[in-house]
C-alpha cells in the first residue's frame, strides 16, 4: 500500500485531472466568504435519481448552510449526475463541484480530494443516494464544540421500502462523552462513514486518508481514525438516513460481490497486524474482522444456497492463516458460541460439518433448546461429543398470559448468564425506528413477568411490532412462542401449531 493514501489524489489535483467549480483557494471567495465550521464530502458517481435530495439535505441544515462547506466529487459518471451538481453549484457559493475526468473505480480517491481541499474545523461524509436529518450537523457539531472530542457518532436509520430500522445500534444507544473507542463495545463494528463527524485536523495531522479499494475502504479509514482519537462521544440523536429503497439498484450493497468484500477484508486483517498493536487493542480490531466479517457471512442463506461454497471456504481457511502467528487464541475472542464451534470444526479439517452446522442452523424450524444448569444450548443434532450443545447467551420463552383490569400479563421463563443484566422489555415498531415503547418487569430466578397497561399503548402508531428482552443495555433477544411445529410421516405433513384462541392444534395434510 502507498506511504500516504491521500497521495492519488494530490496528484490528481496538483496535475489538474479534474475540474473545479467554486474553488476553496479562490481569493475572492475567501475575501468575502466567513470560515466554514463543517466540511460535507459527498462522492457522487451515477447518482442522477437521488442526488438533489442528498444536496438539498445539506442546504437546509439548521445550522444555516453559510457556515458550511460541501464539496461534492464527481466520479465521471455516465447519466446526468455531474450537470445537476454544477447547477447547484451555480447557485450556491459554498457548494465545490469537483469534477474527474477518469474514474477511479472506488470512492476512497474521490473523498481523499475532499479532504484535501476540506477547510472546516470538522468533516464529515455523506453518500450521493442518503440524506441528513435537518439538525444533523448542528447537533454533532455541538457536542464536538463542548467536548473538544475528536469524533462523534450519533444514530444511523436504514430506511428500505419495507420500513425503517436502526443501523449499529449500539453506537448510539446512549449519551457518552469523552471516552475511549475501545471502552466502548462494539464500537469497531460500524465502520461505513454515516452519522459522525471528525476534527479535520485529526485527518490532517496523522495523515489519514481512505485506501484506494472498492470494498472495505470505510473500515481501514476508520480504524485509522480511532487509532488516532483521543477521546470520542456519541448520541441517540438521529442523524443520517441511508437509502436502501427498491428503486435504489444502484446502492453499492445491493451490487456487490460478497466474495470480492471478504477479500478485502483480509487485506484490511493484514494492514491491521502490519501496525503491531498493543495485544488488547489488536483484540478489539481483529475480532470485529473475522468473526463480524468472515465468519458471519456463512450464517446467511447468501452462503446455504450459494454453488460456489469452496470460494467461500478458502477465503475463510486464508483469514485462518492469518491466525498462527497472534500472541493469543482469537476463537476466544468470540461473541457468539455457534461462530466458534464453527471455527474449530474448520481447523479440525471437518469442511462438510461446517457446512451442514449452517445449513442446519438456517433451514431447520424444528431446533430443540436444552436447559443444562441452568444454562441455555442449542442441540445439534449431527454433532456428538463437545460440539452436540452450543450455547446461547439467553434463551425467552412466552409462558402463561392472561389481561385483568385493562392490564395485559406476560409471563416469561429465561435462562441465561446474563440475566442480572437484562435492562427492560422493549415493544419495538417492525417498520418504524421512532415508534416503540421500554417496560419495566419483576424477575423471581428463571420466571420474569411484563405488564402492559392498555393505556400506555395511545402514543403508538398503528403497526406491527415485536416484543425484545434489552439486556447489557444494547443487545436484544426474542421472546420465542412456539407456534408451529412441523414434521413429515408416511407420505403425509404432521404440523403442530397454536390456535387463534392459544390452544394447541394439529393440521394433517398430504405432502404432495
Amino acid at each position: 500500500m502507498p506511504h500516504s493514501f491521500r497521495d492519488k489524489a494530490k496528484d490528481l489535483l496538483q496535475h489538474n485531472h479534474l475540474r473545479i467549480k467554486n474553488h476553496p483557494s479562490n481569493l475572492i471567495k475567501k475575501l468575502f466568504s466567513k470560515p466554514k465550521k463543517i466540511t460535507v464530502i459527498t462522492a457522487a458517481y451515477n447518482a442522477e435519481q437521488f442526488i438533489s435530495k442528498t444536496i438539498e439535505s445539506v442546504i437546509n441544515q439548521t445550522m444555516g448552510f453559510d457556515q458550511i462547506q460541501y464539496i461534492i466529487i464527481d466520479d465521471c459518471s455516465t447519466d446526468s449526475t455531474g450537470k445537476l451538481i454544477e447547477e447547484y453549484a451555480a447557485k450556491y457559493k459554498d457548494i465545490c463541484y469537483v469534477s474527474l475526468n477518469e474514474n477511479t473505480g472506488s470512492p476512497g480517491t474521490p473523498r481523499n480530494i475532499g479532504i484535501e481541499l476540506a477547510e472546516g474545523d470538522y468533516i464529515t461524509f455523506l453518500d450521493a443516494d442518503d440524506w441528513l436529518a435537518p439538525n444533523a450537523l448542528e447537533w454533532l457539531m455541538n457536542i464536538l464544540d463542548e467536548t473538544n472530542d475528536d469524533y462523534v457518532v450519533g444514530k444511523t436509520i436504514k430506511v428500505e421500502s419495507k420500513g425503517e430500522s436502526i443501523i449499529g445500534e449500539f453506537n448510539s444507544i446512549s449519551e457518552r462523552r469523552s471516552v475511549s473507542p475501545f471502552d466502548i463495545p462494539y464500537f469497531f463494528y460500524h465502520m461505513g462513514p454515516t452519522a459522525r463527524m471528525m476534527k479535520l485536523s485529526l485527518l490532517k495531522e496523522n495523515n489519514i486518508g481512505f485506501p484506494d479499494m472498492k470494498f472495505a475502504e470505510d473500515k481501514l479509514f476508520f480504524c485509522d481514525v480511532f487509532l488516532a482519537a483521543k477521546s470520542v462521544s456519541t448520541t441517540t440523536e438521529p442523524i443520517y438516513f441511508v437509502n436502501r429503497m427498491d428503486d435504489n439498484q444502484g446502492s453499492l450493497t445491493r451490487t456487490t460481490n460478497v466474495l470480492d468484500k471478504r477479500r478485502s477484508d483480509l487485506k484490511v486483517i493484514h494492514y491491521i497486524k502490519a501496525k503491531n498493536l498493543p495485544v488488547e487493542q489488536e483484540k478489539i480490531i481483529l475480532n470485529r474482522l473475522y468473526e463480524y466479517d468472515i465468519v458471519r457471512t456463512f450464517d446467511s442463506m447468501l452462503f446455504v444456497n450459494s454453488t460456489k461454497k469452496e470460494e467461500f471456504i478458502s477465503i475463510l481457511e486464508q483469514a485462518m492463516e492469518t491466525t498462527t502467528d497472534l500472541k493469543y487464541d482469537f476463537k476466544e475472542e468470540f461473541e457468539t458460541p455457534l461462530y466458534k464451534t464453527a471455527v474449530e470444526l474448520i481447523l479440525e479439517n471437518r469442511t462438510e460439518d461446517f457446512i451442514s452446522l449452517f445449513h442446519w442452523f438456517k433451514k431447520d424450524k424444528n431446533k430443540r433448546y436444552v436447559i443444562k444448569n441452568d444454562l441455555p444450548y442449542l442441540e445439534v443434532p449431527f454433532l456428538d461429543g463437545k460440539y452436540r450443545y452450543v450455547r446461547i447467551p439467553i434463551l425467552a420463552r412466552a409462558l402463561n398470559s392472561y389481561i385483568q383490569d385493562h392490564t395485559y400479563y406476560q409471563e416469561v421463563e429465561v435462562y441465561g448468564d446474563d440475566l442480572n443484566q437484562i435492562n427492560h422489555v422493549l415493544v419495538r415498531d417492525r417498520t418504524r425506528y421512532n415508534n416503540e415503547h421500554e417496560l419495566e418487569f419483576e424477575r423471581d430466578g428463571n420466571l420474569l413477568t411484563f405488564k402492559i397497561e392498555l393505556s400506555s399503548l395511545n402514543d403508538l402508531q398503528e403497526s406491527l411490532f415485536t416484543i425484545f428482552l434489552r439486556y447489557n443495555n444494547y443487545k436484544l433477544v426474542n421472546i420465542k412462542r412456539i407456534t408451529k411445529n412441523q414434521i413429515s410421516y408416511g407420505g403425509r405433513s404432521l404440523e403442530f401449531y397454536t390456535t387463534v384462541a392459544n390452544n394447541l392444534g394439529l393440521a394433517i395434510k398430504s405432502s404432495d
